[in-house]
């Protein structure tokens, strides 16, 4: 719940102040690799080594967003993205290796949230920053060929991001994140993860920007 309040003041407070900056949306769309735990984690079962999250696996995201420019040099990012991550398939074997399974993790990752982004140049071209937090709701699905797929869904999971990136002009940027975001490890709908982190590469487009 304070997650939640956190993330309304911050958009509250844009709106209030939006009388007073240029303001323009645009899209985002990029690619991830997985870091840590979230690649590599894995763990001893009756399937034989099970790993738990997006290991060996590429992800895609895309989204919107809305800039609150308040002067040449300082921004406010509202954005809306969605992630997705599908591991390889791993081949296990049960009960004594006398038959062999295929088992594949899917991650999806609803993402809102808000980034203060420096401008080290202008907005419309040159090196910027950025920093932010987010509320997110992250869906893990299992799936184990020959069995029905098993799926456990974390509301209102807290996460930050980090990155930087390079204006080319006023339409287009390159940009590179690390993204974090908070998970129960146990429980009925846990993963077995305490957290999920990932790189992101990413264009993004913007429109109506001065």
């Amino acid at each position: 719940m304070r997650h939640g309040l956190l993330i309304l003041a911050l958009i509250a407070g844009s709106s209030a102040i939006a009388q007073d900056v240029r303001i323009n949306g645009g899209l985002q769309v990029g690619l991830a690799l997985p870091t840590g735990d979230f690649a590599t984690k894995t763990i001893s079962t009756t399937w034989g080594d099970e790993y738990q999250g997006a290991n060996d696996g590429l992800g895609l995201h895309f989204g919107g967003h809305l800039d609150f420019n308040f002067n040449p040099h300082h921004q406010f990012r509202l954005h809306g993205t969605v992630h997705g991550f599908a591991s390889k398939e791993q081949r296990v074997y049960p009960y004594g290796g006398y038959s062999s399974e295929t088992l594949q993790n899917g991650f999806g990752i609803l993402q809102f949230g808000g980034d203060y982004v420096i401008n080290l140049g202008t907005p419309s071209k040159g090196a910027y920053f950025l920093a932010g937090l987010n509320l997110n709701q992250v869906t893990k699905t299992l799936k184990v060929s020959g069995y029905e797929d098993e799926s456990a869904t974390q509301s209102g999971r807290m996460g930050v991001r980090i990155g930087a990136g390079y204006t080319i002009n006023r339409i287009v940027s390159l940009e590179g994140q690390i993204n974090s975001v908070s998970v129960d490890a146990k429980g009925v709908d846990g993963f077995g993860l305490d957290s999920l982190t990932w790189v992101s590469f990413t264009a993004v487009f913007r429109f109506g920007r001065p």
